[in-house]
Parts: structure tokens; C-alpha cells; sequence
């Protein structure tokens, strides 16, 4: 109820008579109906529906019922497991969600242990922190990233690179995932060791969660993955495939600086991991229109870290996964 109530309170702003759908699957039905008696109790008008309960697993395409619930809702909230193939299905509800100007959580992949555990910090204290990072990086910046496990890498920035939030207040016609809490931009160069020991992305990574026993040693030279090394071979097997399945698919497409001050330690759950304090990184796509990278790619793996150190042009921003300085 608490974590509930911090989304709707402090991240869409929920005001009485204000029509809130909610749409869940099966398993997210306690997160679903917490949401909703929060609702309730700011005399929001709650329609909750069980997606499952109207159309099998995988949603190839949104169900119509949920499709026509969605007219007329000032807030929508999306809870659902991560599905292969549900994609199409998602990205349906956002879009018509958001062109009716809703104010849209998009909870997906995400247990109810990542969700209570990602909204400890109050999102005030997280957007200031947000703010304080994109205040503190330049065009030229540099950053060093340090683990006991084995990093060590070092980052470069340009000047035709833009950073932008993942966290901040949700209005009309926007959304945001639910965890939060990262400013993220497309780097320059990345040269150097990146040791995965938290968490990886895409439907293999959801299932294999924690990575601590049998973590992952990408090394970089000029933004490309040179080797990849891990005590699974099917772990290998799986990130080298995804490399060369397509163009850019060896860059570095997005480096984020995790800005959640509530995580403490990782869950084994990217969408989770990805917001602790460090630095994580996303091969492949890079959102060029957000980012002002000079290069596309389509499809994106994602890869958190725990417990790094960090600077930012030679002064200690993060250690051991805490911040030292702008908090």
C-alpha cells in the first residue's frame, strides 16, 4: 500500500473524481488491488480489469476489452510478467493510453518484492538527484567505472550527446516505467572491462536472474565488445548471439547512471538493477532522438552492475553503490 500510494501520490498526482484504470495479470492482482483501495481511498473513480481473465497468455494483440475501458481515463496503470511476443500488445495500450492524454505506470517484468523495494526513497529525493547528475556532467565528460569483481572501465562523452531522465512527474500524455530513477545518454567511447554480476535484460535474462555466480566480463575498445567471457557457456552462447544478429548490436547504445538512492542491492531483476547507484549499460539500440547519437540500431540488450565505484571527470561521484557527493 505505501510504495502504491508514492506512484499515485507523488508521480501522477491522483485527485479525487479522477477515473484510474488499472489493467494486471494474474500474478500482479495483489500489487493490482493495492493500487486500487489506495484509489479509492482519494475517492478516485478505479476501474481494474484481469487481462487474463479476458484474453490467454501471449497477447498477441491488446484485448479489445482493455483497448475500450481506455477512453476517458485521466490515469492508466499496466502491471503485468514480461511475455515474449507481448510487445505489440503493450506498446498498444501505452500509445491509445497516452494519445487520450492519461497519465500512464507502465509496471512490467517487475515482482512485487522489486516494486515495494524500488519506491523506499520518495521520488522528490531521486528527482533531485536526477537533476543534480545533469547539472554535474559536461560535454566533455569523462567517467571511470571500478568493482572489486573486475571493472574497470572508462567512459567519454561529446558534445553532440544529450542525457535525459528516466524519473520524473507524469503528465498528461506521458509515462514512465515503474522502477525508476536514471539519467541516461548514449557515450562516446567506452574502453575497458564491464563486469555484469547483477542482472541482464530480454526474457533469458528475466529467467536467469542474479548473474553473482556466474557473472559476465564484456571488454570494450572504441564503444565495441571485443570478447565476451562467462562460466556459462550458454550464457555466452546467448550475449554473443545477440551481438552479431545486427548492425551495432557490438556499440554500447546507452550507458545510464542509476540514480534510485532507495536500492540497495540488486534483486536479479534488470528493470530493478538498472536504477541502483552505478553505472549500467545497454548494447544496441540507442534512442538517436534522444541521445544525439550519430548511429542507429534496432534491438537492445541491457546489463546491470552492483557495488561499483565511480567518477565523474576525477572527482568520486559513487562508491561501493552509494553516492558520495551531490545527495
Amino acid at each position: 500500500m505505501t510504495p502504491a500510494a508514492r506512484v499515485l501520490d507523488e508521480l501522477v498526482a491522483l485527485e479525487t473524481n479522477e477515473r484510474l484504470l488499472i489493467v494486471h495479470d494474474r500474478q500482479n492482482e495483489p500489487v493490482a488491488r493495492a493500487f486500487e483501495q489506495v484509489a479509492l481511498e482519494r475517492r478516485a473513480r478505479v476501474e481494474r480489469i484481469d487481462a487474463e481473465a479476458v484474453a490467454l497468455r501471449p497477447w498477441g494483440r491488446c484485448p479489445q476489452e482493455v483497448l475500450a475501458a481506455l477512453p476517458g481515463a485521466d490515469v492508466t496503470l499496466f502491471a503485468a510478467t514480461y511475455e515474449e511476443g507481448e510487445y505489440d500488445a503493450r506498446h498498444a495500450f501505452v500509445t491509445l493510453a497516452t494519445a487520450n492524454r492519461a497519465r500512464h505506470v507502465h509496471i512490467v517484468g517487475t515482482s512485487r518484492r522489486a516494486f515495494v523495494n524500488s519506491m523506499l526513497a520518495s521520488s522528490t529525493r531521486v528527482f533531485d538527484l536526477i537533476g543534480a547528475l545533469r547539472d554535474a556532467v559536461r560535454p566533455h565528460s569523462k567517467i571511470q567505472v571500478r568493482s572489486q569483481v573486475g571493472t574497470s572501465l572508462e567512459v567519454e562523452m561529446a558534445p553532440n550527446l544529450r542525457w535525459f531522465a528516466n524519473g520524473s512527474t507524469i503528465r498528461s500524455g506521458q509515462w514512465l516505467n515503474v522502477p525508476y530513477g536514471a539519467l541516461v545518454t548514449s557515450p562516446a567511447q567506452v574502453t575497458g572491462t564491464y563486469v555484469v554480476d547483477a542482472s541482464m535484460g530480454g526474457g533469458y535474462g528475466s529467467r536467469l536472474g542474479s548473474l553473482s555466480s556466474r557473472p559476465i566480463r564484456l571488454t570494450f575498445d572504441g564503444g565495441r565488445v571485443q570478447r565476451v567471457e562467462c562460466r556459462d557457456a550458454a550464457v555466452k552462447a546467448y550475449v554473443e548471439k545477440f551481438i552479431g544478429e545486427a548492425m551495432g548490436h557490438d556499440r554500447v547504445g546507452l550507458l545510464s547512471l542509476g540514480a534510485n538512492i532507495g536500492i540497495a542491492a540488486p534483486l536479479g531483476e534488470l528493470i530493478h538493477d538498472e536504477n541502483m547507484p552505478g553505472v549500467h549499460l545497454a548494447l544496441g539500440e540507442n534512442f538517436a532522438a534522444r541521445t544525439g547519437a550519430l548511429w542507429t540500431s534496432h534491438g537492445q540488450l541491457s546489463f546491470a552492475a552492483s557495488d561499483t565505484d565511480v567518477d565523474l571527470d576525477g572527482e568520486p561521484l559513487i562508491r561501493h553503490g552509494r553516492y558520495v557527493r551531490l545527495v
